[in-house]
């Protein structure tokens, strides 16, 4: 009977440590998202400024008449920059809320993990 609860009992603390383990790896996975996401943001950028001193170039080397044609294009440009910019802030904020709710479920299943060890040491005392 005693070695029952015993098994009983490792077997249920192994199952909160399967499942603390598997929201770590979630988070690390997570975290190396958010990573990818931020240098694509600078690869982006870099991107975005290399772009702009082109424009620059051939806006002020045109020929007058092709001049609404190159800043027409320059703001259509802008416009795609600035949607592709709050793309990665969207993705970059799920993911960020998506890292919360892992740490709180985490934080939830230490919660149970420290009662269930309470509830397991007073069982013990109180046999």
């Amino acid at each position: 009977m005693e070695q029952e609860k015993q098994s009983a009992f490792e077997q249920k603390n192994h199952q909160f440590r399967i499942r603390l383990e598997q929201l770590q790896d979630d988070q690390l996975a997570s975290k190396k998202e958010q990573r990818r996401v931020e240098e694509q943001q600078e690869a982006f950028f870099e991107l975005q400024q290399q772009e702009q001193s082109v424009y620059n170039f051939v806006l002020s080397n045109c020929e007058p008449e092709e001049r609404a044609f190159i800043e027409e294009r320059g703001d259509d440009s802008l416009r795609l920059a600035k949607n592709a910019q709050r793309e990665f802030d969207e993705e970059l904020f799920r993911l960020k809320k998506e890292e919360r709710q892992l740490f709180d479920q985490e934080e939830t299943v230490l919660q149970e993990q420290r009662a269930f060890l309470e509830t397991s040491k007073e069982g013990e005392h109180g046999a």
